[in-house]
């Protein structure tokens, strides 16, 4: 499991709905209190019809996919595969709209990271592959080495796969990584077997034999790798020493490289792309300044960085960016690198420091 996931790890455990969910909830009605939080939502952290639906097309897709493979591997099983050949339609993503808690926190907040991430690319469009332009229109060398651009390639190729054109029941290639890839396996396993019980009872033991070794099989043959945030990643490894230069984040930012930029800023700040990404994308704007901060970011940087985040983030309007910028003025370097250095604690002790602080009056 991923330390940082949101929701249950650094980025989302004061956001909504959770937050006011779970506080109003020994006062009211769990139900009551979500529409509360709906109805009343915190104005940094709005309902995001753009982001929603863009996640349910990452977990459709993802969902759909798995199930085709899961139908495809069941050939040692033929009276099960039998049974699911009579209906081509999706099973498992119908099944999961209608039964939602099937989907995890963790597995949730990791497609709203993906969908915020497509959002950004879609709105602004891929870079040209080729090149990294500086700011003046030359081209900033990144070294002889032409596995960079191989590397800037693949990184391309899988961007364009999460933003390809498509609604949530069309199949997507599920780049998870291995927990999540194998949470949804289980989950589309567990949908298609509820089929066959219902149609085939006699079958018995014989149904669970089947799924379970088609599931392990595909869990096998995953591979985490081929995500945008694994290619961002080998491309700064790839980048090597000159992957520490400001000017390249700026590049990466100014071409609205988003996963290069993430990746960057990672790997100067010694945490995973994943955190990085996930507070850019997800996080409060309290720890986007501090991120940006212990970077060396400057105001006029920061207000660059929140510009590019626009498409994720609709309330950052100019008056928002502009009241943003002054609290940022008030932010120094000393608070934001241990604030950062925070961050990159396991959630789980974090939190309990904090509570023991808090109940201790330290």
């Amino acid at each position: 499991m991923n330390a940082y996931s949101s929701l249950t790890g650094a980025v989302m455990a004061d956001s909504w709905p959770m937050a006011q969910v779970m506080a109003g909830m020994s006062a009211v009605p769990v139900g009551h209190a979500i529409d509360l939080a709906f109805f009343f939502p915190v104005e940094e952290q709005a309902r995001h019809d753009a982001l929603i639906a863009e996640t349910r097309r990452h977990l459709g897709g993802c969902l759909n996919a798995i199930e085709m493979a899961l139908r495809l591997s069941l050939d040692h099983a033929p009276d099960v595969a039998h049974i699911l050949s009579r209906s081509s339609e999706p099973i498992c993503w119908p099944t999961v709209r209608a039964q939602p808690t099937l989907i995890g926190p963790a597995l949730l907040a990791h497609m709203q990271m993906r969908a915020g991430i497509s959002l950004m690319l879609r709105q602004f469009g891929q870079a040209d592959v080729d090149r990294l332009d500086d700011s003046d229109g030359g081209v900033l060398t990144l070294g002889d080495d032409p596995m960079i651009g191989d590397a800037l390639s693949a990184l391309a190729l899988a961007e364009g796969r999460w933003i390809a054109a498509g609604g949530e029941d069309r199949p997507m290639r599920p780049d998870l990584p291995a927990e999540y890839f194998a949470e949804l396996v289980w989950t589309a396993a567990a949908c298609l077997a509820a089929v066959v019980q219902r149609s085939a009872p006699d079958l018995g033991d014989a149904i669970l034999v089947g799924f379970e070794r088609s599931g392990w099989a595909l869990l096998a043959d995953h591979d985490e790798s081929a995500s945008p945030i694994a290619e961002a990643d080998r491309l700064v490894r790839r980048i090597g020493d000159l992957a520490d230069s400001p000017e390249l984040m700026g590049v990466a930012l100014g071409q609205r490289r988003f996963l290069l930029f993430a990746a960057l800023a990672a790997r100067r700040l010694r945490m995973t792309t994943v955190q990085a990404t996930e507070i850019l994308v997800l996080g409060p704007l309290a720890q986007v300044a501090m991120l940006c901060r212990s970077l060396g970011g400057s105001d006029a940087d920061y207000r660059h960085l929140l510009l590019a985040l626009q498409p994720v983030r609709p309330s950052l309007s100019d008056a928002a960016i502009v009241a943003e910028a002054e609290r940022y003025q008030q932010l120094t370097e000393t608070q934001a690198d241990a604030a950062v250095s925070a961050l990159r604690t396991p959630p789980a002790f974090r939190s309990r420091l904090d509570h023991l602080r808090r109940v201790t009056g330290a």
